[in-house]
């Protein structure tokens, strides 16, 4: 993943987001004792300010990632409406806010000694004419947006005329849509391109528990793609027979509040941009990361998020890249290891394989075979876990210091360009048994080549072969 000329690509994107637009205060102070009053904290107030709630939320996070955006919504004639504008001049915002409703949607956070105290939210639902509605779809389509953000907070601004209007107009132009969705408005979201619910929501949506389920569901009901956020387990993304799950990227978890706008956020600005959903998605779940470590509707930057994909991709290398490094280790003395393999379902066997060839040298270089030559080598339905999935599996295991995917059957040109010192092998391999033109290449250069056991009865088919057993049974 070029993630520099990705985020280059998205000074081009112009996005159009559509939505409840809404205003957020915070009252933050600290708790020295209880109020006399009643059984609950006193908060002695120390700040107070606004920022951007539910589809201005998105917007802003388009802006700050270097993204073309407009806002459109509806808001009443109020003071909240003038703050909502203001911040949203501010941050270089172009809005078109139509003034239609009896109140400006608000939402006060009491925040004391860091924790959410209680929320207090001023709303109404809209109930725009269809006159209205005609000119906000007018105004949407005036701009020619590259992608559409359809963010609904369930308070009447998306209505089912709305949408329906907004998917016929963009199927026409070409234009995809992503959904920040509600699930009391599931029907609205059919033919989408992309929606974007929480664990929680989705659960609503479908009445199931288990996250597969739930995500083939909304998939099959709706005929869309699923990117399914799952708080601390991450995300899975199911597009077409694929399903990805994408560990979380946060390292600590302060307020979740706005994470949903960031996902949907960086997830049209990456589509748009030309790359994969899974792409997208792993883009998103780092922004998502950055976020939730920080109090109230956050945004992220693009230099944010440019830092947080180069430190998780440290590991996973070009061939060029690691004969780099390989001349830095030689030059200090010292060892490179090399294994590689498909690494499909990691598993206990495969933690204490690397954990073993990590304690011969220096350093450790793990190749694994990408998604096409698995499937040559396994057979179809094998991988189970995508070759970027699996790199940043592996890049996470503290034994592994690099990770290099290579399509090829064997690992001779590895070997060959990298000259490792030390080349593992699993035990159930002999110098007889191993790729021959491999062996050669090691002893050719004068490399030694070792065999580490694997843990007895545990391997990847095994496993796949009892999850089978227990689906036939």
């Amino acid at each position: 993943m070029d993630i520099k000329k990705i985020l280059d690509n998205f000074s081009k994107i112009k996005v159009a987001v559509i939505g409840d637009v809404m205003l957020d205060r915070y009252v933050i102070g600290p708790v020295h004792r209880l109020s006399p009053e009643a059984p609950v904290p006193l908060v002695k107030q120390e700040k107070d300010f606004f920022t951007l709630g539910g589809a201005a939320n998105t917007a802003a996070n388009i802006e700050s990632l270097g993204g073309k955006v407009f806002l459109f919504g509806y808001v009443a004639e109020d003071a909240e409406a003038e703050a909502l504008r203001e911040e949203l001049n501010a941050k270089r915002i172009q809005h078109k806010l139509f003034s239609c409703l009896d109140c400006t949607t608000l939402k006060t956070r009491i925040i004391g000694d860091k924790q959410q105290i209680v929320r207090i939210d001023r709303e109404v639902e809209a109930k725009a004419s269809s006159m209205l509605e005609e000119r906000l779809l007018e105004e949407v389509f005036s701009i020619n947006p590259d992608i559409l953000v359809a963010s609904d907070y369930g308070k009447g601004v998306l209505s089912t005329y709305l949408f329906s209007s907004l998917k016929e107009r963009a199927k026409k132009r070409g234009i995809r849509i992503i959904v920040d969705p509600r699930p009391q408005n599931k029907d609205n979201y059919r033919e989408v391109y992309l929606v974007t619910p929480n664990l929680k929501e989705a659960e609503d949506m479908t009445g199931l528990k288990e996250p597969e389920e739930i995500g083939r569901r909304l998939q099959k009901e709706l005929g869309s793609n699923v990117l399914l956020t799952r708080g601390p387990e991450g995300m899975s993304l199911f597009e077409g027979d694929k399903i990805v799950n994408i560990p979380t990227f946060a390292i600590e978890v302060y307020d979740v509040t706005g994470a949903g706008d960031t996902v949907v956020a960086v997830s049209a600005l990456s589509i748009a941009s030309g790359v994969s959903l899974e792409e997208a998605a792993i883009l998103a779940n780092h922004a998502a990361g950055i976020v939730v470590s920080r109090i109230g509707t956050a945004t992220v930057s693009r230099s944010e998020l440019e830092q947080a994909i180069e430190h998780e991709y440290r590991k996973i290398k070009t061939l060029d890249e690691l004969k780099r490094i390989r001349d830095d280790y030689r030059r200090k003395g010292q060892k490179v290891v090399w294994t590689n393999g498909c690494f499909d379902i990691l598993h206990s066997g495969h933690v204490n394989y690397l954990s073993e060839a990590r304690r011969l040298g220096d350093a450790l270089f793990v190749g694994i075979n990408d998604d096409e030559s698995v499937r040559q080598l396994k057979g179809q339905g094998r991988p189970v876990i995508s070759e970027r999935e699996r790199a940043e599996i592996l890049s996470h295991l503290e034994p592994v210091d690099y990770v290099v995917i290579f399509p090829e059957q064997n690992v001779v040109k590895y070997l060959e360009e990298l000259r490792p010192d030390i080349y593992v092998k699993g035990g159930d391999y002999n110098l007889d048994t191993i790729d021959q033109q491999e062996r050669k290449a090691v002893e050719g250069y004068k490399g030694r080549i070792v065999f580490v056991p694997f843990i007895k009865d545990i391997s990847t088919t095994k496993i796949i072969q009892q999850i089978r057993g227990k689906q036939d049974s």
